[in-house]
């Protein structure tokens, strides 16, 4: 007799300079595994790094190929720390820091990636 895999949860916490991933069972709210990926730009104060722009005084931007990095490195590496499959996953919860807003068209890139 084969019983299935135990069923997690992944929590991803899109920070300032970086993001975190942690692995959690569902049965009883273990933390198995967690991972952090440093974003490659950081915060964005002075001027865009595509384009060169200068940015007003005040103003600190994000890339957000740096948040899709997060799930690209910091997820599989959480689960690898964790010892399960991807296939155990039935949630992703995220967080952002504060009001963090991302305007795209439609089919969902952000309106900024021709200048980022």
């Amino acid at each position: 007799m084969t019983s299935d895999p135990p069923a997690v949860t992944v929590g991803v916490d899109f920070g300032t300079l970086s993001g975190r991933a942690l692995v959690v069972a569902v049965e009883d709210g273990r933390e198995l595994g967690t991972a952090v990926h440093e974003y490659t730009h950081g915060v964005v104060e002075s001027a865009l790094p595509g384009s060169g722009s200068a940015l007003p005084p005040d103003w600190a931007l994000q890339i957000p190929q740096d948040w899709r990095d997060v799930l690209r490195f910091a997820v599989p590496r959480a689960l690898a720390a964790a010892g399960v499959q991807s296939d155990q996953v039935i949630g992703l919860a995220t967080d952002f820091t504060a009001c963090t807003v991302l305007p795209t068209p439609w089919e969902g890139t952000p309106l900024c990636e021709p200048v980022c």
